[in-house]
């Protein structure tokens, strides 16, 4: 090969081999880019809702805890009370809901012969501050005092009060943040006398 020939193969063949060489670093680096331009997850936003997060925050009362079996027998000496139904507090909207009932015996008159002759319940609401409890009680109250059967009972705090229907009494009362309900029923005894035993279980609260 003369020395002009091999100048040539030279000429022609040191670009392809520096073009090759130079295009493998490149794809190398590339990689790096891409994975870095991946977007990350979004975090989750905070709850701007304050009375939310305070609901969520307190310790829900249990409507079982506050008013027992033995407290209700002690009331009714005399008659067997067993626990019916025993619901735990869960969220519901901006409180804990907790429910309890008690019952005892079976209906001998003809429109109720297969229910309780007694039976004592519990409905408690646990809000977001005491301050809450108050105002939707005193919110309640308000609406109830158009009712015949309504009556304030101061001695349940500012806003406390109690109604009877047939064969029923309720009160309605506060305790901290928790809205309490107490609701019992008798086929026999008259209404005032439903209404003492209410009382008697509230002021034990």
């Amino acid at each position: 090969m003369t020395a002009s020939l091999r100048l040539a193969v030279l000429t022609v063949a040191l670009p392809l081999t520096l073009t090759a060489c130079s295009s493998a670093p490149a794809t190398e680096q590339a990689a790096p880019a891409a994975s870095s331009a991946a977007p990350s997850a979004p975090a989750s936003a905070p709850s701007t809702d304050p009375e939310f997060e305070a609901v969520k925050a307190a310790t829900p009362v249990v409507a079982c805890d506050i008013i027992t079996l033995e407290e209700v027998s002690a009331l009714y000496p005399g008659i067997t009370f067993t626990l019916k139904t025993k619901l735990d507090p869960r969220m519901s909207g901006y409180a804990w809901d907790s429910r309890c009932e008690y019952e005892a015996g079976v209906g001998t008159i003809e429109f109720a012969k297969t229910q309780p002759t007694h039976s004592v319940q519990v409905f408690v609401n646990t809000v977001a501050s005491e301050a809450k409890a108050q105002a939707n009680l005193k919110s309640r109250a308000e609406t109830a005092a158009s009712m015949p059967s309504y009556k304030a009972q101061p001695d349940l705090g500012p806003s406390g009060y109690t109604t009877t229907g047939t064969g029923t009494a309720s009160a309605f009362l506060t305790k901290g943040q928790a809205e309490i309900q107490l609701l019992v029923s008798e086929l026999k005894s008259p209404s005032d006398e439903k209404v003492k035993k209410l009382l008697a279980l509230a002021k034990s609260l």
